[in-house]
């Protein structure tokens, strides 16, 4: 079992250092509000939070951490975190950018490829309904590349994954709003933090291509 005590450690380093440099910046946050500008949708499991990703101060970023990075499709219906956060940062913060961030060999878009995922064995219902959220991902990459390595169908499935969440989130009304009245942008981007590599989704060409 993990020795809790070792974030306790992290936290006086953090303390020490990081608060002290950007207290002042953390004291304007409690009084003046918090108003990110963006908005981040990614895994919780990408390694590497995205505030560090980026290297922006507190308070910049509005994160949204969930198994897959995933947006499932608009519902009005019924109580569903993703959807309420979503709304919270558009309609209240109105942030002007979202970010869909997938990243490399991605544990959950790697278990919605796998057998067990399409037999249901040893995988709860809840888990198995918010990853057939990216199940069109699956089947397209099945499909096209069947014959290719499982290395290059992961990689495949985050993309499409991706793209699946931006073709989700234009669907939500608030969302689409605030594109047609240009006061929102959104950008489906791909992080490898093993080559410390970033893909951003061109809408015009259909590809994944280098940003940084």
């Amino acid at each position: 079992m993990a020795n809790i005590s070792k974030l306790i450690s992290g936290f006086r380093v953090f303390k020490s250092t990081t608060f002290e440099r950007q207290k002042d910046i953390i004291r304007h946050l409690i009084e003046q509000g918090h108003k990110p500008t963006t908005m981040v949708i990614s895994c919780a499991e990408i390694r590497m939070a995205p505030a560090e990703i980026f290297a922006t101060n507190p308070g910049e970023l509005y994160v949204i951490n969930n198994i897959g990075g995933l947006v499932p499709k608009y519902d009005k219906h019924g109580t569903h975190g993703i959807l309420s956060a979503i709304e919270y940062a558009v309609t209240i913060l109105e942030v002007e950018n979202i970010i869909i961030l997938g990243h490399a060999k991605c544990e959950g878009i790697k278990m919605m490829m796998s057998d067990k995922f399409s037999s249901g064995k040893n995988l709860s219902e809840s888990m198995k309904t918010w990853l057939s959220v990216a199940q069109d991902a699956k089947e397209a990459v099945k499909s096209q590349l069947g014959d290719k390595s499982e290395e290059e169908q992961l990689k495949a499935c985050e993309h499409e994954s991706i793209v699946i969440s931006l073709r989700n989130l234009i669907e939500y009304p608030y969302v689409a709003k605030r594109i047609q009245e240009n006061k929102l942008n959104i950008f489906g981007w791909h992080f490898n933090a093993e080559r410390g590599a970033l893909l951003g989704f061109n809408v015009d060409n259909g590809f994944f291509e280098p940003i940084s």
